[in-house]
């Protein structure tokens, strides 16, 4: 009897640590599996298209990351390219005539290209993805090694905490931006402030779906607009040192178009190294009505 009740602990025990083990809230970092978070949040730019059949492997990749990481992924979908285009003639064409919404916006076609390529990463095909960075030499066009990517970042302090409020009245977003030193910092920086928004149902082309032409596929993460420019604007010049404390606050206001439902909307804000464009703190807050 001794026995029984000694083995029955032992299993109890084993499976209250195999639980916990999994995600561990200590203090202000939480521990996922072997890997500790500090809150250091990771921006995935998912370079993307409604015409472009492995693009939804680039969706299952961010998909896996949030349910693993939760809260340290800030996915921004940029559909851009020619697939991206809307008219049922151009190449990538599909057998449904259906793909007419677009998706890209003017910062999108910008980073991304348009119908004829171009723009600041020239692609020429999607998926491809940019892990925390604006750095286009660390563009990666697998979407089996963003993980590896990500996770680069995952358990690196932050040197930077945010505060950000994003209200909507009148068809404007207005955003508060509240940015905090953590460490001494000596950057020259660069803040970025964008829209992205959720659950916009739409067409999607897929290879691995029977029929590849979905009608009712669901488009998140996906970028609307920035309040300040495609890569923001620098809000130190210079490599003088930043105090723990420091704080530089910023306030934007954007008009909304009639297309976009504010209700799924988000505010995406972000600081990066000017120099090296490293993504060094990122926030996400919803669009409160």
């Amino acid at each position: 009897m001794k026995k029984t009740i000694i083995l029955t602990l032992a299993v109890l025990l084993a499976g209250i640590f195999a639980v916990s083990c999994d995600k561990i809230e200590e203090g202000e970092y939480v521990k996922e599996g072997s890997a500790i978070w500090y809150g250091r949040k990771i921006v995935i730019f998912d370079f993307t298209g409604h015409k472009c059949g492995n693009c939804p492997k680039g969706h299952k990749a961010i998909n896996a990351l949030e349910e693993k990481f939760g809260e340290a992924v800030v996915p921004i979908a940029v559909h851009c390219t020619y697939y991206g285009n809307t008219n049922p003639n151009a190449s990538p064409h599909t057998t449904d005539t259906s793909f007419n919404y677009d998706f890209r916006c003017e910062e999108g076609i910008f980073l991304g290209g348009g119908d004829a390529d171009g723009g600041y990463l020239d692609l020429d095909a999607v998926p491809a993805g940019l892990i925390n960075t604006f750095e286009p030499a660390l563009l990666n066009a697998s979407t089996n090694g963003w993980a590896t990517d990500f996770a680069k970042y995952y358990s690196t302090y932050p040197e930077f905490s945010f505060d950000v409020t994003a209200s909507f009245a009148d068809s404007t977003i207005t955003a508060d931006i509240k940015m905090t030193s953590e460490v001494v910092v000596s950057r020259k920086l660069s803040l970025v402030a964008y829209v992205i928004e959720d659950g916009i149902v739409g067409w999607q082309f897929d290879y691995e779906s029977n029929p590849q032409e979905i009608g009712n596929y669901v488009h998140n993460h996906v970028l609307r607009t920035s309040f300040n420019g495609v890569f923001g604007e620098e809000v130190k010049t210079d490599n003088a040192q930043l105090s723990a404390g420091d704080v530089i606050e910023k306030n934007y206001s954007k008009a909304v178009k009639s297309d976009w439902n504010i209700a799924n909307c988000k505010v995406v804000a972000f600081v990066y190294d000017t120099d090296t464009k490293e993504i060094l703190q990122a926030e996400v807050v919803e669009v409160a009505e």
